[in-house]
């Protein structure tokens, strides 16, 4: 029975840590060359989480991170989940994080959750606050009015 647990322990471990991210979806994110992350996502990477340096992100919070405009809108039509937490962070935290406005209003439009908080208790606006992200601060208190 300790055998079969500790199998499972390890396929399950596995499977749950953070892939090495791509050469080339790193490079198509950098230049922002959404013919070519066409041909890179798939339903099993679209919302897989991928190391790079020290911390983990999806294809959609890379994109984020690295401004990727156009790349961000294709995964967000390719129904990336706008949801999925990598690195203790949603999507929409790294909006706020990055400062990036329209990106974050992109989210909205698809769903997201604006008032989620992560393990550590922290919300999209801690993030705005943290990172002096004042036009993000703004936007998600303009949703308290």
């Amino acid at each position: 029975m300790k055998t079969l647990f500790f199998t499972i322990l390890l396929v399950v471990s596995t499977y749950a840590s953070a892939q090495e991210i791509n050469n080339d979806i790193k490079s198509v994110l950098e230049t922002d060359n959404v013919t070519e992350l066409k041909k890179q996502i798939t339903s099993k990477n679209i919302n897989s989480c991928f190391k790079l340096e020290e911390s983990e992100y999806t294809l959609l919070t890379l994109s984020i991170k690295l401004n990727a405009k156009s790349c961000f809108a294709e995964l967000i039509a390719q129904n990336a989940n706008v949801e999925k937490t990598c690195n203790n962070k949603t999507p929409f935290m790294y909006t706020a994080k990055y400062n990036r406005l329209a990106m974050a209003k992109d989210l909205v439009k698809a769903g997201v959750q604006i008032r989620v908080r992560n393990s550590d208790k922290q919300s999209a606006l801690d993030f705005a606050k943290k990172y002096e992200s004042k036009e993000i601060i703004e936007y998600i208190k303009s949703f308290n009015q």
